[in-house]
This record gives C-alpha cells, sequence and structure tokens, in this order.
C-alpha cells in the first residue's frame, strides 16, 4: 500500500513538470503617450459621438451606390470565404490536439444466438446457444509528464487565435 502511494505521488509531481519556458508578453510597438505637436491642438471628442470600434460601416459611407459595392464586394470576397475556412481548420485542429491530453477509450459489444443441430448435441444439453462479450479498452494514451503533449496544445490554441483575429482583419 506505501508502495502505491510513493507511485502515485512520483506521478502527481511527474504530471506538474513542464519544460516550456514561462511567456513574457513583449512590449507594444507603439509610443506610450498621444502625439503632441501644432496639428493635434484642436483636436476634441464631440460628446456623444460613436468610438471607431462602435461605429457600422453603413454609418460611415453615407453614399447609397458606394455602400452597395461594398455590399457586393462583401458577399463575393473569396479571401474572407478562405478566412473563414481557415478559422473552422485551425479549430479543428485545436480539437483534435486538445483530445491528446485523455486517454481513448474503446468499448464494443457483441451478442450471438445459435441453433444447433440435434445430432450434434448430447440429450438434455440445450439446443440453442447464446452468447456474449464485451470489450473495453484504452488503445493509446501518451502520459504528459514533461509538458509536451500540453505545449502542442497551446500551440494550436495560440494559432487558432490568431487565424481567428487574421478573419476578422480580412
Amino acid at each position: 500500500m506505501r508502495r502505491q502511494i510513493v507511485f502515485l505521488g512520483v506521478l502527481v509531481f511527474m504530471g506538474g513538470c513542464s519544460l516550456a519556458p514561462k511567456y513574457t508578453q513583449p512590449l507594444a510597438p507603439i509610443p506610450a503617450e498621444w502625439p503632441q505637436g501644432a496639428a493635434y491642438k484642436d483636436t476634441r471628442v464631440m460628446p456623444g459621438a460613436s468610438t471607431v470600434p462602435e461605429l457600422k460601416w453603413e454609418d460611415f459611407f453615407a453614399d447609397k451606390q458606394l455602400q452597395k459595392i461594398i455590399e457586393t464586394a462583401l458577399s463575393n470576397n473569396r479571401d474572407l470565404r478562405l478566412a473563414a475556412l481557415n478559422v473552422e481548420r485551425a479549430r479543428a485542429l485545436y480539437g483534435i490536439q486538445r483530445a491528446e491530453l485523455f486517454p481513448s477509450v474503446n468499448a464494443a459489444g457483441a451478442g450471438g444466438k445459435q441453433r444447433l443441430s440435434s445430432d450434434l448435441i448430447k440429450p438434455g444439453d440445450p439446443r440453442t446457444i447464446e452468447q456474449y462479450s464485451m470489450n473495453l479498452g484504452i488503445a493509446s494514451w501518451e502520459i504528459d509528464f514533461f509538458g509536451r503533449i500540453r505545449s502542442l496544445k497551446d500551440q494550436t490554441l495560440e494559432k487558432y487565435l490568431a487565424t481567428e483575429q487574421v478573419a476578422f482583419a480580412v
């Protein structure tokens, strides 16, 4: 019993080890302060005005013909479709990689009934035979001692999020 507790403790301790480096966010390549100078002295924000993220493109472009052209471009934009497909692909790859953390369990069941000829059985034995079987097993599973699989999962998550932002930019 004591040996099992020690073995379990070693497994838990080894499961907490990771060789992935700690992430440090790089500094943003933008200035920390608003630009200053003669050109920026008279700029004022009007109260009640929409900020840029809240502003819809239909409100920004008031010309009806230009709005129609933009709608046609958006609906026939192959780059936008490709970006949406890339997001779906990245999401699927993330799901596959995340599934590697868990063991794959297989279960199968079968049943059968067979009627034997009276020539093949002894008197008093049943003429029908029923046979049932059930199998359950772990097909494959890699224990993530040093965080390799978790790091790969994090990598695919970051790729998925980056692809989603690219689609948003498109």
